[in-house]
């Protein structure tokens, strides 16, 4: 797999481990499946996006995690989706994800995410989080050369729903770590 130094970087700031469920918003067809995937043993990532070519796109680069149960797909959009829709693709047993978490799905930057944040507290496992990133650079960039937004509205969108924050950068990334209270 090509290095996409970004993905790397955004997998060891969420912290995770070989038994975790994932769930990323809006992956696309990127490499973050395929990175997700090579760190996961006994969990699962479900990659969910509203274009059925991105879906189509990443079932066809991601096969190989698919055919290992590792990754999981679904077309829609978020509002679309339900608690028991999302869960039931991680299986029965779970009690939700580990971590959700989305790169520069703008439903969050540009808009007061309500229903959004209602449904990742919803879907989210005891002690699970929300990591949400911008940036399109690397993570050793000496400066920032993609336009962000600024974290403060969303900052203040989370914390208005019950969630405490920790805004991380490093080069050209902003990250922001979600957690219920």
């Amino acid at each position: 797999m090509a290095a996409d130094e970004r993905f790397r970087w955004i997998i060891e700031t969420m912290l995770v481990r070989p038994d975790d469920y994932i769930l990323e918003i809006g992956p696309g067809s990127s490499d973050s499946l395929g990175y997700l995937a090579e760190r996961l043993r006994d969990g699962r990532v479900v990659g969910v996006d509203r274009s059925p070519t991105a879906i189509a796109r990443a079932a066809k680069r991601h096969a190989v995690h698919i055919d290992s149960g590792r990754v999981r797909l679904v077309q829609a959009g978020l509002e679309q989706l339900r608690k028991k829709q999302l869960l039931d693709e991680i299986g029965p047993d779970a009690a939700g994800f580990d971590i959700i978490f989305a790169v520069n799905v703008n439903v969050f930057w540009t808009k007061r995410p309500t229903a959004e944040l209602a449904l990742v507290r919803d879907c989210l496992a005891e002690n699970g989080k929300l990591c949400l990133f911008y940036g399109y650079g690397r993570p050793d960039a000496a400066v920032s050369t993609s336009p962000k937004p600024a974290p403060g509205h969303l900052t203040d969108y989370l914390t208005a729903a019950t969630f405490d924050i920790e805004v991380v950068f490093t080069g050209d990334l902003l990250g922001i770590i979600a957690t219920p209270r």
